[in-house]
């Protein structure tokens, strides 16, 4: 009986110490996910600030770069037809 009572509480101490791991290990997941979605955040803000179009205007302005007016396209004829 006291043998049987000594491996319930060993196994009660073992199933407690894998539930406060899993415990720890959750949070850590979570705050790792939180870092995540703030850098991901970040990373979109910075996008959108790359494709906004007052941001192109001072990269045209930057490069000197000029309006065309009447641009002339490349276009890709076939030499022969079938």
């Amino acid at each position: 009986m006291s043998l049987s009572l000594a491996g319930l509480a060993f196994s009660n101490i073992y199933i407690y110490n894998k539930n406060v791991t899993l415990k720890q290990s959750i949070s850590e997941g979570t705050k790792n996910l939180q870092e995540l979605q703030v850098v991901n955040a970040e990373f979109k803000n910075k996008l959108y600030k790359m494709t906004d179009l007052s941001s192109l205007s001072d990269v045209i302005k930057s490069n000197n770069l000029v309006k065309d007016k009447s641009p002339k396209y490349f276009e890709n004829k076939p030499l022969a037809i079938n």
